[in-house]
């Protein structure tokens, strides 16, 4: 039987953690690998996922108060605590490399990793690689800073993708993106990332209008406009009510935010929420808004809306477009006016409940046509495996 390694270079990953939709991606992998009767296994190891340090409180308390006091100058901060993070990857590397071979190592690829590379070197392995993003870029867009390990952030992403046999990319943009900066041997796959999970079917009452945003507080998701748009909104319709679920480095400034504009009592913060919760709340939906994303970012939460039959508003990026139709599957934000355009977008929406439905329905059928779980793990192991 062929074996197949999944892994995820960040040294002690929780491969089991549902809220995670890296987790989440990769055991749809896993799942479209078995069904073919492949073996598969994820990069864990045990001794990484356990070993946390023991110390005193006092201990604790020092430690909290110098990483607070470090924040305030990030490169210094992200220097130190990455030069830890690329040694643990370099053993994750060590302690993988005792498995027994196998045939395909297959790497969702993150900062600083070239743990897979290295893996199918040893076990002279078929290397694929999912294109989740240009590192360096993502990592100025979380953190605000380069560190002193910048030649080796950028440098392992070009040794990961130059040594890979199959790459998959998640739009045009990103593939262009790779095919212009290296010098490529494998032929790079679009392949949109998509989860399939428990789905409901979105049927909200008439007398509440319920807006959604499901995702992680990032600031490139611009929660800040959605906020500023529904208090214009909710003057409009009272009976509006904001539902922000999720949490991110951002949750916090975003509730501040919320309570300084007086809109405790009409927007929700629930934070994470169970499987079974978050399908209440996309039953109840009467739209989802995704309000910003970056150019790379994989669009998972408007599939997500998609396949519950959500109308949904969406923000213009070149993977979002290269997947939705303006008009057609979903609303688009214009980009130069984002508050008034996502208004203005609310409103319609709002005021328009046919046409609203008609174009979830569009959306939540092309979903299904093009992206059904079967069809969706056949491409993946397709292109994962033989391109």
């Amino acid at each position: 039987m062929k074996r197949v390694l999944i892994l995820v270079g960040i040294p002690d990953f929780d491969y089991t953690n549902q809220m995670s939709p890296v987790a989440s991606f990769l055991e749809t992998i896993k799942k479209a690998f078995v069904a073919e009767g492949y073996y598969v296994e994820f990069g864990y190891t045990k001794s990484l996922a356990n070993r946390k340090p023991e110390i005193s409180h006092k201990q604790r308390g020092m430690k909290s108060m110098l990483k607070k006091g470090l924040k305030n100058w990030p490169w210094l901060y992200h220097s130190i605590a990455f030069r830890s993070y690329f040694q643990r990857q370099a053993q994750l590397t060590a302690e993988l490399s005792t498995k027994a071979r196998f045939d395909w190592v297959v790497e969702f690829h993150t900062v600083g990793s070239t743990v897979g590379k290295e893996l199918a070197v040893k076990w002279s392995a078929k290397f694929a690689v999912v294109f989740d993003s240009p590192t360096e870029e993502q990592f100025y867009d979380m953190h605000n800073t380069k560190t002193w390990h910048w030649s080796h952030i950028v440098n392992s992403e070009k040794i990961t993708l130059e040594s890979a046999d199959n790459i998959m990319a998640y739009s045009p943009a990103c593939e262009s993106h790779i095919q212009l900066k290296y010098n490529l041997k494998a032929q790079v796959f679009v392949l949109p990332c998509l989860i399939h999970k428990a789905n409901t079917e979105n049927s909200p009452d008439d007398e509440n209008f319920n807006i959604a945003f499901i995702g992680s507080f990032l600031l490139w998701h611009k929660v800040e406009v959605l906020v500023d748009a529904f208090k214009r909104f909710n003057k409009e319709y009272p009976q509006s009510k904001l539902q922000l679920i999720g949490y991110g480095a951002e949750w916090e400034r975003i509730k501040n935010k919320v309570e300084n504009l007086g809109l405790n009592d009409r927007v929700e913060m629930p934070g994470f929420v169970s499987e079974e919760d978050l399908l209440l709340y996309k039953r109840n939906c009467s739209v989802a808004v995704m309000p910003g994303s970056n150019w790379y970012g994989s669009p998972l939460k408007l599939f997500e809306y998609a396949q519950s039959g959500i109308p949904f508003i969406a923000p213009v990026t070149k993977t979002v477009s290269a997947i939705f139709a303006d008009n057609e599957h979903c609303l688009y934000i214009d980009a130069k006016y984002e508050e008034d355009s996502l208004l203005e977008k609310l409103r319609f929406l709002m005021k328009n409940p046919v046409p609203r439905n008609e174009m979830a329905v569009r959306a939540k059928t092309f979903v299904n046509t093009n992206f059904e779980e079967d069809v969706y793990a056949r491409k993946l192991t397709a292109l994962l495996r033989e391109g």
